[in-house]
């Protein structure tokens, strides 16, 4: 019997895994740029250095919204810029700032991997849809295959690899097109953000599934709701018609 869906897209951040909370990968980058600040003595307020931080992150925001690629070795070279930082220091702390995805510890949604595994059994195409921020699409490979879920994947389309943000119909159509071009109603994709991934999913003509465990993306004026809402993996299949 032909499963109901052809083809699932998945977000990455607050859908598969997500950070532990009070800002904490913000933490582990002001982290890492202090130590190797503090290690050459330069002297460094604690605030210009978590301002620079946040200008940088709302410079991000702006990118996002307007879907112009802003990465996180750009917000690093923005903070070492106001910092004033020169030479071997500069690159130094660009590169703590870049490498501390690395060693972050992510976690992962309950139930997400037999969701996964469900899927796969069953044949169906399993991709992701990812809008980058501070960590770079390889870091978060990294951490997808340190979780035992990277070999559930086929295909990936990465904000930073494809160019464009969420809900820019070409990431929607990589996506696809990647997962062997199934018709658009045969897909569905799972996200938790009304104005990226239920807004994009819905204009390219795939099933949308917000899923609010997580994140709660409450506010009807950043988009619609997607075809469904799940508080959990423990829905998912359910409503993808398994």
């Amino acid at each position: 019997m032909r499963p109901p869906v052809d083809a699932v897209t998945f977000d990455f951040w607050n859908t598969l895994c997500y950070e532990p909370p009070g800002g904490y990968l913000r933490g582990l980058r002001l982290g890492a740029m202090r130590e190797v600040l503090n290690r050459a003595g330069f002297i460094c307020p604690p605030k210009a250095l978590s301002d620079a931080y946040d200008d940088a992150w709302i410079r991000y925001v702006g990118c996002w919204e307007a879907n112009r690629q802003y990465t996180g070795l750009d917000a690093a070279g923005d903070i070492a810029s106001s910092l004033q930082l020169a030479g071997s220091l500069r690159n130094e702390a660009v590169d703590a700032f870049c490498s501390v995805g690395n060693d972050a510890d992510l976690l992962t949604l309950e139930g997400v991997a037999g969701v996964l595994a469900a899927l796969v059994d069953a044949g169906v195409r399993v991709g992701i849809i990812c809008d980058v921020g501070f960590t770079p699409s390889h870091v978060l490979r990294y951490h997808l295959e340190r979780h035992g879920m990277l070999g559930y994947f086929s295909h990936w389309s990465f904000s930073d690899e494809v160019g464009v943000y969420k809900p820019d119909a070409r990431i929607f159509e990589h996506a696809l097109g990647g997962l062997g071009a199934p018709p658009p109603d045969r897909a569905a994709h799972i996200g938790d953000r009304r104005r990226t991934d239920m807004a994009g999913a819905l204009a390219a003509g795939m099933r949308g599934v917000r899923i609010i465990e997580v994140f709660d993306d409450d506010d009807d004026a950043q988009g619609p709701g997607g075809d469904a809402g799940v508080s959990g993996y423990d829905e998912v299949l359910e409503v993808l018609g398994f």
